[in-house]
C-alpha cells in the first residue's frame, strides 16, 4: 500500500494505492492518527479512486477514523470511489457515513 498526501487550501487529500486490508491495516490507523494529530486542517478526503480491495479492517479503520476526526471537527469524507469499495460500503449501510448528507459521488464532486 503506497499514499500520497496533498494539501489542498483548508483540506488534506490523503490517497491510497491498492489493497487496503487486514495487512496495512495498522499502517493505515498510524496514516490517519499522524494527520489527525497535526490538527492543520478542516476536511480530510481520501481518494479511494485507487484502491482495488478493502476489507473489513480497513473499513473498521476508516470507521473510528471519521469518528476522530469528528471530534476535532475535521470532516472526513471519500471520493471516488471504485465499484468494489462503494459495494462493501453499500453492503455495510456505511456509504452516507463518509458523504454526510450527499451521496459518497455528490461529495466527489463538490471537493
Amino acid at each position: 500500500m503506497d499514499w500520497t498526501i496533498e494539501r489542498e487550501g483548508d483540506t488534506l487529500v490523503l490517497s491510497p494505492e491498492g489493497d487496503l486490508d487486514v495487512a496495512n491495516a495498522a499502517v493505515l490507523r498510524q496514516v490517519f492518527q499522524q494527520v489527525l494529530d497535526r490538527r492543520d486542517c478542516s476536511q480530510l478526503i481520501v481518494d479511494m479512486s485507487q484502491v482495488t480491495f478493502l476489507d473489513s479492517s480497513a473499513l473498521g479503520v476508516l470507521v473510528a477514523a471519521r469518528r476522530a476526526a469528528t471530534a476535532q471537527n475535521v470532516t472526513l469524507l471519500l471520493r471516488d470511489p471504485g465499484p468494489m469499495v462503494r459495494m462493501v460500503l453499500e453492503v455495510t449501510n456505511l456509504q452516507h457515513l463518509f458523504a454526510g448528507d450527499q451521496t459518497v459521488e455528490q461529495a466527489a464532486d463538490k471537493s
